[in-house]
């Protein structure tokens, strides 16, 4: 079983386990088209979409091999977003969102840094990775600002439930750190 902290603090952000007072927040975005377009999990439509992606993080925590943490903005003590570190044979993937009215602060890119450096602290790391859709260039800003390298496009890998404007599965860029 991994361990992973129960909390990171950076300079403006406090990241921790999601509970269940953070539904409102996160209702917010995982209920908003345009903040979900991207993810490969379909925006909730319904309160009992967010109950049971509240079971699988507590799971994930649970299990020892998916943390999920919620972005906390500053003293305002709000959830802007959630950024995740999921373990598996491959590695370590890291995923993220930001609430819309939050993007393009830099908010994600602090965030999941925060979570990689606690990955990279763990000896038995080698792989850090990360996919996003091929059409999110914010997302793979994100990725190259947290130093991690362009691997290359794996065509027609991931569904995207909300993206309307195309239709089956769509490219995937990977980027990587490796140690």
């Amino acid at each position: 079983m991994i361990v992973m902290p129960r909390r990171l603090v950076t300079d403006r952000l406090t990241l921790r386990a999601p509970s269940r007072d953070d539904v409102p927040a996160i209702w917010a975005y995982a209920s908003d088209p345009v903040a979900t377009r991207y993810m490969v999990w379909p925006t909730h439509v319904d309160r009992d979409d967010l109950d049971d992606h509240l079971d699988d993080i507590a799971e994930g925590w649970a299990g020892g091999d998916d943390f999920a943490y919620a972005i906390v903005l500053g003293e305002l003590d709000d959830v802007v977003g959630m950024v995740s570190a999921q373990f598996s044979d491959e590695g370590v993937e890291i995923g993220f969102i930001v609430a819309r009215p939050y993007q393009r602060r830099g908010i994600a890119t602090e965030a999941a840094g925060a979570v990689m450096q606690a990955v990279q602290s763990l000896d038995d790391v080698y792989r850090i990775w990360a996919s996003c859709d091929a059409d999110n260039p914010a997302s793979a800003g994100v990725l190259r600002a947290l130093g991690m390298q362009f691997e290359g496009c794996l065509r027609r890998r991931s569904a995207r439930p909300n993206r309307t404007d195309v239709r089956g599965p769509q490219d995937d860029h990977i980027y990587a750190w490796v140690r």
